[in-house]
């Protein structure tokens, strides 16, 4: 693969041309012939990858396809595919198509292969697909989009053609786990920090974080740190594979080749003057401090990603705390500082993720599939009629007579 050099957010150059993002339209389409039209209900809860993609058991995604056929057409064919479409803002060729969107095959349901329909009002068919777990989520991004769609044509024996087109949405949820612990250290001095940080954040939500910074005095030189600021800031690293088409593959030295663009944007970020806590009485002194961060909403910022095709969507969080050395106040109280400064830098992967909300995974259900309906339900035994019962094969039924004692 060919590695471009690093890119700017400042110097993004988006792929907005019609045609590209015609095709991935986030609106339902529908095309009628005379008074017939294809329509769809969904039936499964919405689409959630629970957990990670290596561990993931899928989403289950059932519903029912409807053809409105007031006039009592008939039919002879009718199919329906589910697309994984992947839009690349940064295509190898600006002005093509081809390069700029990948479309691939997830799964097909054929419901006619033979003329059908003649004189019904309405034609439905069920449908079920587990959608594997290690498919990427819906996402929009600076350097891709991947998005879903269902997709539907049917075709009467008259010739004429219904399309219908749904885009659905996949999302992804990391449940939460126990908190994660950190310890960080910086030579030559002897301060540590130790940090707490949340298993998931959530884009358009707050988080908190606890850092406790070890070791402030040091006896031996008589000085000790002071905590003069803090800031954070929150960076969403974007990878993606731009593929070439057989068109445009010579570019790249042949086919199965792509270039790997890679962005870097600031999603969230604070500063902290005050409010935390110095401790200079225990042996080696401390300091306490508890910061409220947040990915705000208007930043668009997306989940984690991890595509088979190389697109990957990551997060860091960058800590920053500025400290000061100064002497050890002596008989006077008075402190002098040294001149001294140093800067403390930390960074933390982060794993933000969608809501799970009240859902709970497939397999945890399990529902029913139309996979598991037999065609019709099952038969009865009728009764012989030929066969007449007589009463006199029966044995006499035996006379018991009570007497009743009268005390």
């Amino acid at each position: 693969m060919i590695k471009p050099a690093r890119s700017s957010s400042k110097r993004r150059n988006f792929i907005t041309k019609a045609n590209f993002d015609s095709s991935l339209s986030s609106k339902s389409s529908f095309k009628s012939v005379g008074s017939s039209a294809i329509n769809i209900k969904i039936e499964s809860p919405p689409l959630v990858f629970y957990g990670p993609h290596k561990e993931s058991t899928g989403a289950m995604l059932t519903g029912l396809m409807h053809i409105k056929n007031e006039n009592g057409r008939e039919w002879k064919s009718f199919t329906m595919t589910l697309q994984a479409e992947t839009l690349s803002r940064r295509p190898v060729h600006g002005g093509c198509a081809d390069c700029a969107t990948m479309v691939e095959v997830v799964n097909k349901w054929t419901f006619i292969t033979s003329p059908t329909g003649f004189g019904k009002d309405m034609l439905s068919y069920p449908f079920s697909y587990l959608l594997p777990g290690h498919l990427p989520a819906t996402t929009n991004n600076t350097l891709m989009k991947i998005s879903y769609v269902l997709v539907a044509s049917a075709t009467s024996v008259d010739g004429d053609e219904l399309h219908f087109r749904k885009p659905i949405t996949v999302e992804r949820s990391i449940l939460p786990g126990p908190d994660r612990h950190s310890v960080r250290v910086f030579p030559p001095t002897k301060l540590s920090a130790t940090v707490k940080l949340p298993p998931v954040v959530h884009p358009g939500g707050d988080f908190v974080f606890d850092i406790r910074l070890d070791g402030i005095i040091s006896k031996e030189k008589g000085t000790r740190w002071r905590l003069r600021k803090a800031n954070w800031r929150v960076d969403e690293n974007t990878f993606a594979v731009s593929p070439a088409c057989k068109l445009h593959s010579a570019k790249l030295g042949g086919e199965g080749k792509g270039v790997v663009h890679e962005d870097t944007r600031t999603v969230g970020f604070g500063e902290i003057k005050r409010g935390w806590k110095t401790d200079f009485d225990c042996p080696n002194g401390k300091v306490e401090m508890e910061i409220l961060a947040g990915i705000p909403l208007q930043n668009h910022a997306a989940c984690n990603l991890e595509s088979p095709n190389g697109a990957t969507v990551e997060h860091v969080l960058i800590v920053e705390m500025i400290v000061a050395e100064e002497h050890q106040p002596g008989l006077n109280k008075m402190v002098a500082p040294t001149g001294a400064a140093r800067v403390l830098r930390m960074q933390f992967r982060l794993v933000v993720t969608g809501r799970s909300g009240l859902g709970i995974s497939w397999d945890e259900e399990a529902p029913p599939v139309y996979n598991d309906v037999p065609a019709s339900p099952p038969g009865y035994g009728m009764p012989n009629h030929s066969s007449t019962v007589s009463y006199a094969d029966f044995p006499p039924v035996e006379t018991v007579s009570y007497v009743r004692s009268v005390s």
